[in-house]
């Protein structure tokens, strides 16, 4: 087995798009299976992998991926997206690569088994052989012995075999006859034609199940960018965020030379409050 390994960061601001970029790569790799892993951490420190661009890579994957991040307890979007969740990366690994030592424990109780096969045969067949050995006679007699059988034989043989070949005449008519009634070539032609009327349908099926697909996708597609914050971002408006990252909704909140990040439908910029209209503005002549 073959094993790559795909650094990434799994936590921090960069984490996010090198997630993306690293299973993008992965995947245009022709892997026969992916598994996306890290230890365990804090809800904060797993918090990538619940991100919406983290689930869209994932699901987008055309080579099957497992999903091992954190520890059992820990659970992330990227876990329902993947094709298969582990509760460890130790888990992951067990699952794609088979256990060695079980395989040679197996084949040294094949190996053993066949030996003793093997013994029990030649043991057999020298008995028979023993005993073939004592009841063995001089040739001689045995082969006027065979002479004579063979006359009785060959006599039998001539009444068997003309009473033999007149059965098989009629056996053979008959025969005949159910054959010609039951000819296969009507069957194969019955069954070509059951056959490639059902490859005709297989495709139809197949394209009309994606189009279900592709239309089931879209709609929920329309439904999250209704209810998406980003959509407001992109008619013009902007969030504003303190410090610690929470959402400024009133001038109260803020104070006059704070600073504050606005974030817009594409990108971000550093704010600073000049006046609040709440209070006397106190600004530094150096600010």
């Amino acid at each position: 087995m073959e094993l790559n390994l795909i650094p990434t960061a799994v936590q921090g601001r960069d984490a996010t798009a090198q997630i993306v970029r690293a299973l993008q790569r992965a995947d245009a790799q022709g892997f026969d299976a992916l598994i996306l892993a890290r230890g365990g951490g804090s809800l904060e420190d797993l918090w990538c992998f619940n991100e919406e661009a983290v689930a869209r890579a994932v699901a987008a994957c055309v080579t099957p991926i497992v999903s091992a991040v954190g520890h059992e307890t820990d659970v992330s979007i990227a876990d329902f997206v993947a094709d298969v969740r582990t509760p460890t990366p130790s888990a992951a690994a067990e699952l794609l690569a088979p256990d060695s030592s079980e395989l040679v424990q197996r084949l040294h109780n094949l190996q053993r088994r066949l030996v003793l096969h093997m013994q029990g045969r030649l043991a057999r067949e020298r008995l028979r052989l023993e005993g073939t050995s004592r009841r063995l006679r001089h040739p001689g007699e045995r082969l006027r012995q065979q002479a004579q059988r063979l006359d009785d034989l060959d006599m039998r043989l001539r009444r068997a075999f003309n009473q033999q070949l007149a059965n098989q005449r009629e056996r053979l008519a008959r025969l005949d006859a159910r054959l010609a009634a039951q000819h296969p070539g009507r069957n194969l032609a019955l069954l070509r034609q059951r056959l490639d009327g059902l490859a005709t349908r297989l495709p139809r099926a197949m394209q009309g199940q994606l189009r279900n697909q592709r239309q089931q996708l879209g709609a929920l597609a329309a439904q999250l960018q209704i209810v998406s914050p980003l959509a407001t971002l992109g008619r013009g408006y902007s969030i504003l965020l303190d410090e610690r990252g929470h959402a400024v909704r009133s001038a109260s909140q803020t104070r006059p030379g704070q600073r504050l990040k606005a974030r817009l439908s594409e990108g971000e910029l550093d704010v600073r409050v000049e006046d609040n209209h709440i209070q006397p503005a106190t600004l530094s002549l150096l600010d």
